[in-house]
């Protein structure tokens, strides 16, 4: 079932056609393993964004509290949608936070 959400948001974004990161003034500067578009991204879960970039969710969970050092307690299960309601980030930044933790994982592979 997973799976098949996943596929499904995969597909939603390239039907889509362009994708834009302008949410709150973030540039389309970065080139990431994954394209999905920021406004998708928000409703999925830790655990379904690390699934995409095909990392750890505890990792990506715990970097994306550092980063933001959040004070509420959030799981893997937690929609990045509800983690923005403590503070407004950019789904971008996540998406960087992510390609970190898989470069770090492909380099830790060698």
């Amino acid at each position: 079932m997973k799976k098949i959400i996943l596929i499904g948001l995969m597909l939603l974004t390239a039907i889509s056609g362009c994708t834009s990161n302008s949410d709150y003034g973030h540039d389309e500067e970065h080139d990431h393993s994954v394209e999905i578009e920021g406004s998708a991204m928000k409703q999925l879960t830790v655990q379904q964004v690390a699934d995409l970039w095909e990392i750890d969710s505890q990792k990506l969970l715990d970097r994306i509290v550092e980063e933001f050092e959040f004070k509420d307690n959030y799981t893997t299960k937690t929609t990045l949608e509800e983690m923005r309601e403590e503070y407004k980030f950019s789904p971008a930044i996540i998406k960087d936070i992510a390609e970190e933790i898989k470069q770090e994982s492909e380099l830790g592979g060698i």
